[in-house]
């Protein structure tokens, strides 16, 4: 660690800046944040912490290590913003069918790595509202993050320190004048300037909905694909769709239904919703779902990238922000080999 602590730019103000930046003031770091003001991915994140993957009932990359660490970072943040950021919201999950069923019940019993993350629900313990033919299982070691609450409070904050500026940067910018350091969170942002490394970062279209039912449907997180997310206030956000060929955030005017169709397929009555709210955004996502984390120039080493988190920002975000940091400060070596950008067969150290 060096004896002076660098003064950090940090680029973007979406969930990775926002995660970069508390990184820091814990730290003891000076830093500024700039942001040129475009729509952010966090903007329509579902803010949902899962230590599961669904589709081949699995547990997810560092899938404790993360999850521990995501709720001990925002209980962390909002005990210092004072306002309430992480929810323990268990999630139910419905079989599509008596195959995957047999399967979770089968790791949920133990000796596989998912074992300890998931279980089989007792239907007479599923809300009435829920509609499982099949069965459903239990994550209950799962939660979600109010992300635009946290960013909007961390950018405010943030602003009465004197240290965020609406400011655009690009790489050709270099190491503006008194910081020492740069960290890029521009997501999208930042497509064309690791291209120029071979590192490609892919644009991965998502949008969601805010409903609220005729009748309420409970307290916990329900995924049959579609998921539905519960706000507290009687509505619920619903997501998402996944579209590789959009490379703009728009809303398309099919969506709505589509997804209130898929989430209505869970219900056990059809039942009126009013959408109150469409939103869309463009998730920075690798090829192999992970991050891009570091630095990726010899030429620059002011540069530190920190973006591809992709739809599982919230849960892993303060971990490969500790590690980003870590790295900038000389505390280890290098970012691990997971989310190193030399794991990219096409990078091109210039």
């Amino acid at each position: 660690m060096p004896l002076t602590l660098p003064h950090v730019l940090v680029v973007g103000d979406g969930l990775a800046g926002c995660l970069i930046a508390w990184e820091l003031h814990f730290r003891g770091c000076s830093f500024a944040v700039w942001s040129d003001g475009s729509p952010a991915a966090s903007d329509v994140a579902a803010g949902m912490s899962n230590p599961v993957s669904f589709r081949r009932i699995l547990p997810q990359w560092n899938a404790r290590e993360q999850q521990d660490e995501a709720r001990a970072r925002y209980q962390l943040i909002e005990s210092h913003l004072g306002t309430s950021l992480w929810r323990n919201v268990p999630i139910v999950r419905i079989f599509p069918n008596q195959e995957y069923a047999d399967l979770w019940a089968e790791r949920a019993a133990g000796g596989h790595g998912v074992s300890p993350f998931i279980e089989v629900m007792d239907l007479a313990n599923l809300h009435e509202s829920i509609k499982a033919p099949c069965g459903a299982g239990l994550v209950p070691d799962a939660g979600w993050v109010n992300v635009v609450a946290l960013t909007k409070a961390s950018r405010s904050k943030w602003q009465e320190n004197g240290c965020w500026e609406q400011r655009a940067w690009k790489m050709d910018d270099g190491c503006p004048e008194g910081f020492d350091a740069v960290v890029d969170c521009r997501g999208i942002g930042a497509v064309e300037d690791l291209a120029s490394f071979g590192l490609e970062l892919r644009r991965n279209h998502g949008e969601v909905l805010r409903v609220k039912p005729a009748v309420e449907w409970g307290e916990r997180i329900v995924n049959n694909v579609t998921w539905a997310l519960p706000l507290g206030d009687g509505t619920y956000r619903v997501g998402s769709t996944h579209r590789w060929d959009i490379h703009e955030p728009i809303c398309l005017d099919k969506t709505p239904e589509v997804l209130m169709e898929g989430v209505s397929d869970a219900r056990t009555h059809a039942q009126e919703l009013e959408c109150l709210e469409h939103r869309a955004g463009l998730r920075p996502t690798c090829f192999d779902r992970r991050p891009i984390l570091g630095v990726v120039s010899k030429a620059h080493p002011h540069y530190h990238a920190c973006v591809g988190w992709g739809a599982r920002g919230v849960t892993i975000g303060p971990t490969v922000s500790r590690w980003t940091i870590e790295a900038l400060l000389g505390e280890r070596k290098a970012v691990p080999d997971d989310v190193n950008p030399k794991r990219f067969p096409t990078f091109t150290e210039n």
